[in-house]
């Protein structure tokens, strides 16, 4: 067999499968549900930078929210978003289950998607501006809010909020910018 590399074979059945698009689609967003509930596991809080009992924490569970709205736009990023909160709300609960955070949730998909609703090619500075919306409005704004009003956490948490989204928008925008080209290049998208 001259084409035992798995790679080849891979990219070769991906591009010649007769595969309808939105079956296509739907496919890649449940992978990318499942990816997200499992890196939502993986998050590194961060004792050092607190305010008030609340402490920083490193994730990149909104990293595959933010993909699928960018391949494929709001709805399908809104979608992902809801199915990433409620999957370890429904697999792994760590205390009730609030409707608001998914909502919030879908908003993190449905934010940056906006911004790709027409197919618009994925720039850096478009990819830069999306992520930011979506990231300050639902995780510094929405979900700061939130966790005020439930928990009665002080609005000094804002700040350390902040601090996380200066760290984590760029390094959001690099990873889909990087997986985006990687993805074309491979011909899946």
């Amino acid at each position: 067999i001259e084409d035992d590399n798995p790679v080849i074979f891979m990219e070769q059945n991906v591009k010649q499968a007769n595969v309808h698009p939105l079956t296509r689609q739907l496919t890649i967003c449940a992978l990318l549900a499942a990816l997200g509930t499992v890196l939502g596991i993986l998050s590194i809080p961060l004792p050092a930078v607190s305010a008030a009992g609340y402490s920083l924490k490193i994730g990149i569970t909104v990293l595959p929210v933010i993909l699928a709205a960018v391949l494929y736009g709001p709805a399908y990023g809104g979608i992902v978003g809801m199915v990433v909160d409620l999957l370890p709300a429904l697999l792994f609960p760590k205390g009730p289950w609030i409707p608001w955070f998914t909502l919030i949730g879908a908003l993190f998909g449905v934010i940056p998607g906006l911004f790709f609703q027409r197919g618009q090619a994925v720039t850096w500075k478009r990819l830069l501006l999306s992520i930011a919306a979506g990231q300050i409005f639902c995780s510094v704004l929405c979900n700061t809010l939130l966790l005020m009003a439930l928990y009665g956490l002080p609005y000094q948490i804002v700040y350390v909020r902040l601090l996380n989204q200066a760290i984590m928008i760029p390094v959001y925008t690099a990873a889909v910018f990087g997986t985006v080209k990687l993805l074309k290049k491979g011909g899946f998208i």
